[in-house]
């Protein structure tokens, strides 16, 4: 549990592991979330079911960035779930939505393990001499 508004429940179903996050994914949360999903993201499918998330800032998106990068480090996959419209807009904003796998629920999402990917990879950071790192820009 990150604070009073915020809590983590991780169920382990054998081939994926699903956490349900609830309340704000912010500063205040994020770092324990990080805690949270620190020994989970690997190989196995991880699910974040955000159906209760309320909120979520710069700090909770560093995070699922976060875990993004590392599950696909250790050739695992990671899945959003039934994120509100609020989120949505965010990873619309953000142009996330076409980084991460959002399903409209859970029951989808793990349905869509047996399924390939539809999603663009991750920017990848290059280094130009003179100008230092540059990520490709995607519209």
């Amino acid at each position: 549990m990150a604070d009073d508004e915020t809590s983590f429940r991780t169920t382990d179903a054998g081939d994926h592991v699903i956490v349900r996050v609830a309340g704000d994914l912010d500063l205040d949360s994020a770092p324990a979330l990080t805690a949270e999903l620190k020994g989970l993201v690997g190989p196995r499918p991880l699910i974040l079911d955000l159906s209760a998330v309320d909120f979520m800032d710069s700090s909770g998106l560093g995070v699922l960035v976060g875990a993004h990068k590392k599950s696909a480090a250790h050739a695992g996959a990671l899945f959003l779930a039934a994120p509100g419209p609020r989120v949505r807009k965010i990873f619309r904003i953000t142009k996330l939505h076409k980084v991460f796998a959002v399903f409209d629920s859970v029951e989808q999402a793990v349905a869509g393990l047996a399924k390939p990917m539809e999603v663009e990879p991750a920017p990848v950071e290059t280094v130009v001499p003179g100008f230092g790192a540059q990520t490709p820009h995607r519209d």
